[in-house]
């Protein structure tokens, strides 16, 4: 007799026997007893964790002879034939294979003919989302009024892929990953029925691995049963699978809470010895600090978000202590800026080595060596020392996950040179002098002046640039300025003088220069460019017969 597998031998063949489903197995025992079968049923959830099976014996419920019943009797031809997939009443599809319209036309003639002698003729499409947009658009109105013996049942693995019109016709039920402490029970019973023995670890090793999936932890289970006759012990999974060890994790954690980077790369380097997988470490270490995290807010109260044996949550919540909620929490983003980084680059070990490097080593002061001291001139003595440059505080990997090789240096231009310490330093130097202000205090402010005016609009501070202070008056209670233009500037000088514009100039300059003020713009014959330049700009305007473009912008 040919050898079958673990997944399929244990299959569940009632609804008392599936596990970690209760919440849609009752609700279908209760449709089944009330009599109210609905048309269409939609099973949507992970792999392995029991949709095809719910759909059979739902199956069997609706056609076994003694049914509908709870409890299908198995033994009669439909139960039988359901069991081995060849009813001629119950049609198993698979979606990814029967995907297009002329498959789903085929099946709408089909359902037109009564089942050959079940009470139903059912449809199990596995998954439907692979269906493609015309197929589903074709099915719509056999799903919503189909004959009153037809019932479908459909399954998938992404929900998100099938259509709101199908799932507002079908009655949906959402499945969910089976518990870790589910699978282990599960696997401790069916080892001791095929008699095989089995360590607690190996059995948690193959629980983890399975990521909710029964299906899958019973495969892992079969093909170990395969490599040993005798004990199953946990080397053996981590081996086969290529997993870290619990024991591992701890290990690199108890090191990187004593500060012990030698300690961490020792480990790490024996765990890529034992060619376990690098990608796998990262995303064990993140989850391993993450139930470190929960364990430390909440304690055993949250015990229940930590998907382990107690004996493990034990050891984390010990292992809490020796970390604050800070530490941990920056433990994982070293941790996931080391996955990351690992995306980019060539090597996968380093950026783990990294890791380990900023979590074990706390920042340290550079050392700086005393120089001799030179022999310096007493007009040396009296000139102040350059101001230091500012550090770029930006970590290398901000470039490397930056593809384009940018990095926003936007907050150290802020903090090294503000904008507002030039027009302020410029404003301070040149105007609030002693005495009442003139003409030539003006022109020396001009340029931080209009500056100013950019900050609030900058095609006003442009046009302003075009003119230069030419006359200023002292009258009751406020110093009218003139500002001229020359011919070939009448544009700018009409659009300064629209109410807005000449009230908004007012305002700012009588700010900075902290004296009322009135602006009257004059068309002169001399060019408003002829303000002096400083002698060194003037030396290389004449030189390369160049000309002032902008004084103040700085893009």
């Amino acid at each position: 007799m040919s050898y079958l597998v673990l997944a399929r031998k244990h299959r569940p063949a009632v609804f008392a026997e599936v596990i970690g489903q209760e919440h849609i197995t009752d609700l279908l025992a209760q449709t089944i007893t009330s009599g109210r079968i609905a048309h269409a049923y939609l099973f949507c959830g992970p792999r392995g964790i029991g949709k095809t099976s719910c759909a059979r014996i739902l199956a069997k419920c609706l056609n076994c002879e003694k049914g509908p019943t709870l409890n299908p009797c198995g033994q009669c031809t439909a139960c039988q034939e359901i069991a081995k997939g060849t009813s001629f009443d119950v049609l198993e599809i698979d979606g990814a294979s029967n995907r297009g319209i002329d498959e789903i036309r085929t099946l709408r003639e089909n359902v037109k003919f009564a089942p050959g002698y079940g009470r139903y003729k059912i449809y199990i499409v596995d998954e439907v989302h692979m269906l493609t947009t015309e197929a589903f658009n074709a099915l719509l109105k056999t799903l919503e009024e189909p004959p009153e013996h037809v019932k479908f049942i459909f399954a998938t693995t992404d929900i998100n892929k099938v259509p709101e019109t199908i799932i507002s016709r079908c009655q949906r039920f959402d499945f969910k990953r089976i518990p870790v402490k589910t699978i282990i029970q599960l696997l401790a019973d069916i080892a001791k029925k095929e008699k095989l023995q089995i360590d607690q670890e190996a059995l948690l090793a193959i629980a983890k691995a399975a990521q909710g999936s029964l299906r899958d932890a019973l495969s892992i289970l079969d093909q170990l049963s395969g490599l040993s006759d005798k004990n199953i012990k946990g080397h053996d999974v981590t081996s086969m699978l290529g997993t870290v060890e619990t024991q591992y994790l701890f290990e690199i954690t108890d090191a990187i809470a004593q500060k012990n980077c030698a300690v961490a790369l020792q480990t790490l380097d024996k765990i890529i010895d034992e060619g376990k997988d690098i990608k796998q470490l990262s995303r064990d270490l993140i989850e391993h600090f993450r139930n470190l995290m929960v364990i430390k807010i909440g304690g055993k109260s949250l015990g229940k978000l930590v998907d382990y044996p107690v004996e493990i949550k034990d050891m984390l919540l010990q292992q809490t202590e020796r970390f604050s909620l800070a530490e941990i929490l920056r433990a994982i983003d070293a941790f996931i800026e080391a996955q990351e980084t690992s995306r980019i680059t060539e090597s996968l070990r380093m950026p783990l080595e990294i890791a380990f490097a900023k979590l074990t080593y706390s920042a340290e002061a550079p050392k700086t060596s005393v120089p001799a001291k030179p022999a310096v001139s007493p007009a040396a003595v009296s000139a102040p020392p350059a101001p230091p440059v500012a550090a770029r505080k930006t970590s290398p990997i901000e470039v490397l996950k930056n593809q384009k090789g940018q990095v926003d240096f936007s907050a150290e231009k802020e903090e090294d040179a503000p904008e507002e310490n030039l027009e302020t330093e410029l404003l301070s130097a040149k105007v609030e002098e002693a005495g009442l202000l003139d003409l030539e205090k003006i022109k020396k402010a001009w340029d931080a002046l209009t500056y100013a005016v950019s900050r609030e609009k900058m095609s006003v501070a442009t046009y302003l640039q075009e003119g230069v202070p030419i006359e200023v008056k002292h009258e009751a209670g406020f110093i009218r300025l003139s500002i001229g233009f020359s011919a070939d500037h009448i544009f700018q000088k009409e659009s300064l003088e629209s109410k807005d514009t000449l009230a908004l100039v007012e305002r700012i300059f009588t700010e900075k220069l902290k004296t009322k003020l009135r602006l009257d713009y004059k068309i002169v014959t001399t060019a408003a460019q002829s303000s002096e330049a400083e002698p060194f700009i003037q030396a290389a305007l004449d030189t390369f017969k160049g000309k002032v473009v902008n004084k103040w912008h700085k893009e």
